[in-house]
């Protein structure tokens, strides 16, 4: 099974395609995370809708807002409170995992395959077949 991110931005316009994807696609999320840098110097964080794999079990897609989210802990922010909402609407609890940082990767395919690694780790999505 092919597993990939889809980046889809990281600005406030992109947010809303974001939303999009949950109202339309609810049925087929399987989850919804927050992958935090909180020791990174930014201190960033990423939106992932994590959908289930296509029936034949050859695709599955990670579409994710990459690092356009201030992390939002001690306070939070109006994007990570937007998306918490919008998840809760179809039952869906917004997870956090903290990861490195994209900068820490000289290549973005190098960072993708880190975070394959961890959410296979974390069995967010299934091992290599």
């Amino acid at each position: 099974m092919k597993q990939s991110f889809i980046v889809i931005g990281q600005g406030l316009t992109d947010l809303f395609e974001f939303k999009t994807l949950i109202e339309y696609n609810h049925e087929r999320i399987s989850d919804i995370l927050m992958l935090h840098t909180p020791l990174s110097k930014d201190k960033l964080s990423s939106a992932c809708i994590i959908m289930k794999p296509t029936e034949e079990n050859h695709f599955q897609a990670i579409y994710t807002i990459l690092e356009g989210i201030k992390y939002p802990y001690p306070d939070t922010n109006k994007k990570f409170d937007l998306i918490n909402e919008w998840a809760n609407e179809y039952n869906f609890k917004v997870r956090g995992l903290d990861v490195k940082s994209r900068s820490e990767f000289a290549e973005d395919d190098l960072y993708f395959t880190y975070l394959k690694g961890v959410l296979r780790l974390e069995r967010f999505i299934p091992p290599l077949q």
